[in-house]
């Protein structure tokens, strides 16, 4: 029987790179949301408070792998007061 970090990594290994670079932007940006939190030293609920959103979505956005869309993107920038991503030029 296979230990669920075996399990794991063989579902991980079986993804698409598509599939494996959008995981892995998602998993930046909730980096990136978490570092701004710590700086500033807010909390998930002050951020909820903060976009009139609820502690449940705040939560999903950063304990999940969320969809994030360019209009949530940009509330969260805007709430945090910092941008989450830099585009190159």
């Amino acid at each position: 029987m296979k230990s669920k970090q075996e399990w794991f990594e063989s579902k991980v290994t079986a993804l698409s790179p598509e599939i494996m670079s959008e995981v892995q932007m998602s998993a930046d940006i909730i980096a990136r949301i978490d570092a701004i939190l710590k700086e500033k030293h807010m909390t998930q609920r002050d951020l909820a408070h903060k976009m009139g959103k609820s502690e449940a979505v705040v939560s999903r956005w950063i304990t999940g792998f969320p969809n994030f869309t360019f209009r949530s993107l940009s509330q969260l920038s805007a709430a945090l007061g910092e941008p989450l991503i830099k585009l190159a030029n």
